[in-house]
Parts: C-alpha cells; sequence; structure tokens
C-alpha cells in the first residue's frame, strides 16, 4: 500500500509538471496604438493697396481717336499709350499686372497651414510570475502520520495554469 501511494504520487506530480507546461506562457506583451489627426486650416488674409515695387514700360502702342467731339471722317488723331508691367511683392503673395494704366485695388491670399497631431500609445503587459513565495492554510494528508491534518506555514508556490 505504501509503495503504491508514492507511485500515484509521483504520477500525480508528473501530471502536473507536464499540465504547466502546456498552459499559457509568460512572456511580455506589447500592443502599440498610433492615431494621427491631420487638420487643413485655411486663412483669409486680405491687402487694401498694395505697395508697387517694380514699374516696367514695355511698349508703346498707337491708337486713333477723333479729333472733336463731333466725328468727320478722316479727323482723328493718334495718340501713343504706354503699356506698363507693375509688381506687387510681400511675404505673404507676390503678382503682376499688366496694360495701360493697372492698378491694382486689393488682394485676396489664402494660405493652407496644415496641423499634424500624433498620438502614440506603448502598453506592456506583463502576467504574475509563476513562482511565488507566500502564506499557507491548507488541509491535506500527512504522509508521516499516515492521516489528514491541518497545515499553517510558509510555502512556496508554482502557479501551473495561467489566464
Amino acid at each position: 500500500m505504501k509503495t503504491a501511494s508514492w507511485i500515484l504520487w509521483i504520477c500525480i506530480l508528473i501530471a502536473i509538471f507536464f499540465l504547466g507546461r502546456c498552459s499559457k506562457k509568460c512572456e511580455k506583451v506589447e500592443t502599440v496604438k498610433m492615431e494621427t489627426v491631420t487638420e487643413l486650416r485655411v486663412d483669409t488674409v486680405t491687402i487694401v493697396e498694395p505697395v508697387e515695387t517694380v514699374r516696367t514700360e514695355i511698349r508703346r502702342e498707337t491708337l486713333t481717336a477723333p479729333a472733336d467731339t463731333i466725328y468727320l471722317p478722316g479727323d482723328t488723331v493718334r495718340i501713343e499709350v504706354p503699356i506698363e508691367t507693375k509688381e506687387y511683392r510681400d511675404s505673404l503673395y507676390a503678382l503682376q499686372i499688366e496694360g495701360y494704366r493697372p492698378r491694382l485695388n486689393w488682394v485676396e491670399v489664402y494660405p493652407r497651414t496644415q496641423y499634424v497631431y500624433r498620438t502614440e500609445t506603448k502598453t506592456i503587459n506583463t502576467p504574475a510570475r509563476r513562482l511565488s513565495l507566500g502564506p499557507a492554510f491548507a488541509y491535506g494528508y500527512d504522509i508521516k502520520n499516515n492521516h489528514w491534518a491541518p497545515f499553517v506555514g510558509v510555502s512556496v508556490h508554482y502557479a501551473l495554469l495561467s489566464w
């Protein structure tokens, strides 16, 4: 009988060992969550009567116009009209116009500003350790005295299954 109980205990320990090997592994689990939010804003800049920076006369064109308020055939005058280009420049805009007496009244510029917000979350989950030391309050079979008895003390604990 004594040999049978020892063989039973050894079989139980071997079964527990292999059951523990099949359970969930204790390894670090890392979760990375990355979120990107892109926001595009359009701002309006109004520039009233911008300052002229460059004026260049390109050519002169000759036009014919009536010489008097009463139109008679052959009664015309030739007029030279200057054709100019003008450039307007600032840190927010640049433009060029061309024609007879060109004048720019206003300009609106719509600069686009793009904002990118990135959120990165990194989580590391570590399962509980398998081997631990702690108090033990148990009721079990006392092999030495051959009867069931309570036990109070310190024990080394090995977790077979974890979830």
